[in-house]
């Protein structure tokens, strides 16, 4: 299985190479060799999952022991290896590239025509870069991943976008370059106070082997969080502002309109979909599992922005009249959610946290399919200029409806089973925090709600009206591509909503890894030091309680 798992990676990869290699490729033959890559990958990843244990708490499918270390050598001095593996936090974003890369193709196959075989390579080339990256068990090869995917979508974005193109690639690109060197430093810091103060002062970029040995460092300064300066602290904050860019966090946002109203459609889709899962999955990994103590100690800063992004993304969704626009936004409230269930630190939250990943990907990426939809047959995507498209396309309008539903959390389909438990685990932790973010499944509601009566109900509007003045044009109905598409994520969709549990059943121990880590480190707090004669300190505020450190009045 470990030989399955670097093939499953690799294969989206030797696609897009036989599609830039092989000479005078027709548009018809580059989409079957993009849908036979993207339908060989994700069978793959169904064996991966099939195969997947839910009572295994280490790495699964990985090369070499079970205890590390892991994968074969690539550098001999630093120990860099090529190491894959698979856990709870990974296992379920890594499918979700997979399904949505196929949903990708399907929904450009025929809306790319000018360069398609380059369109469909930098698509499979992203995938590899996602599920390399989601399968790294090497900070170091966890960070080419990441830089290696942003490429493909800059050109994707670049040369098949909309009129304004050329700035929102740079934008993206640009953001998203600064917060990862911004990473690639709190990564090295990691490395260094690992090697420094663990017993033997081993040099390993191993992510187990971090994870487990920062949670038990002898050195009692990694402990102490009454100040941003503490180590842990300031790590905490390298590492976040990479990752937050890529959420995006609140106010790291701005890029993301943008770069989704540009992209075409399959840009979008993974996109949203699977790209901004890298930030959060790095929350989860590196900012949750050995910085947690950065968590507790910023909770209150960290919980403002996430409720704030909740509430700004909702309510600028609701100002919006493109609809791709609207979705964009909506990703941002849906975004803060996450961080939000990252920041309940209990298992409740944290398991929502981890499958509503999934779940935003799964209702993002179909409301973008279904965008990308109407735009290919009315050539604009404002809702004052599309209406009463149940009286043209009624299956489209089924899948619009559907789809919005699930986005607005409606119980029976996915989006109410991350939502919910985000709720009930942030509401353990701050009842205040829970309270405001809970008026974001009711924002949530009413724009998508707004979206459907436009697009899909009363009298038939459209854009483009008859050659002799009376009447529409005649549009097509949702082709055979579009269909499989749409039809796979909405049958995910109500899968997850109906029947959760062998979702649930795969995060759940490596979610309760974290949260031990957690508490074993909470319970190491160090008090600060007593402050001098005469002299004043101040401590950070943390989370409701925790044995954190109390302030001191000087007397």
């Amino acid at each position: 299985m470990a030989t399955l798992l670097a093939i499953t990676v690799l294969l989206p990869m030797i696609g897009a190479l036989a599609l830039v290699v092989a000479p005078g490729l027709d548009v018809f033959t580059a989409r079957r060799i993009a849908l036979g890559t993207s339908l060989a990958t994700l069978a793959a990843s169904l064996v991966l999952l099939a195969g997947f244990d839910p009572a295994v708490t280490t790495p699964q499918f990985a090369y070499g022991p079970a205890t590390g270390p892991y994968g074969v050598g690539w550098f001999t001095r630093p120990d860099i290896r090529l190491a894959l593996g698979l856990d709870g936090l990974s296992i379920w974003v890594f499918v979700l590239t997979t399904v949505l890369t196929f949903a990708g193709v399907m929904s450009s196959w025929e809306a790319i025509k000018e360069r398609a075989p380059l369109d469909y390579a930098f698509l499979l080339a992203l995938e590899t870069g996602l599920l390399g990256l989601f399968a790294s068990l090497d900070v170091i090869l966890f960070y080419v991943f990441f830089e290696f995917a942003l490429v493909p979508l800059f050109f994707l974005i670049g040369l098949w976008g909309g009129p304004d193109r050329n700035r929102a690639s740079v934008y993206f690109f640009l953001y998203t370059l600064a917060g990862s060197l911004l990473t690639l430093l709190g990564v090295i810091a990691l490395v260094v106070v690992h090697q420094q103060y663990s017993p033997g002062h081993h040099l390993t970029f191993s992510i187990p082997e971090l994870t487990l040995g920062l949670s038990k460092l002898e050195w009692s300064e990694w402990y102490r969080i009454d100040s941003w300066s503490n180590p842990q602290v300031f790590i905490f904050l390298l590492l976040f502002a990479g990752f937050a860019i890529k959420v995006p966090v609140f106010p790291f946002h701005t890029w993301l309109p943008l770069a989704h109203v540009e992209a075409p459609t399959a840009g979008s889709i993974l996109l949203a979909g699977v790209l901004l899962k890298v930030g959060s999955y790095g929350l989860l990994r590196f900012n949750m599992g050995m910085t947690p103590l950065g968590a507790v100690a910023l909770f209150p800063m960290l919980a403002t922005l996430a409720v704030v992004g909740i509430i700004y993304g909702a309510l600028t969704a609701l100002a919006q009249t493109d609809m791709k626009r609207l979705v964009a936004y909506s990703s941002v409230s849906h975004m803060g959610f996450i961080l939000l269930g990252m920041l309940a630190m209990n298992d409740v939250g944290m398991n929502g946290a981890v499958i509503h990943m999934l779940n935003h990907g799964l209702t993002t990426g179909a409301l973008f399919a279904c965008v990308g939809v109407l735009y290919e047959r009315y050539h604009t995507r404002s809702m004052s200029e599309i209406g009463g498209t149940w009286n043209r396309m009624p299956l489209f309008a089924f899948f619009f409806i559907y789809t919005s539903l699930a986005s607005a959390a409606l119980p029976g389909l996915c989006g109410f089973i991350g939502e919910f438990p985000i709720l009930v685990g942030m509401f353990a932790q701050s009842p205040r925090a829970a309270a405001f973010a809970s008026s974001g499944m009711i924002l949530g509601a009413f724009y998508l709600l707004l979206m459907m009566r436009r697009v899909v109900f009363g009298p038939l509007v459209e854009p483009v009206p008859h050659g002799d003045g009376h009447g529409h044009a005649e549009i097509r109905p949702l082709g055979w591509h579009e269909i499989a598409g749409l039809g796979t994520l909405s049958a995910l969709i109500l899968f997850i909503g109906i029947f959760p549990e062998p979702f649930f059943a795969r995060i759940r121990p490596a979610v309760a890894t974290l949260n031990q880590n957690l508490q074993a480190q909470r319970a190491a707090i160090q008090p600060a030091p007593e402050p001098e004669l005469g002299t004043a300190r101040g401590v950070l505020t943390t989370t409701p309680g925790s044995a954190a450190v109390r302030p001191v009045n000087p007397r």
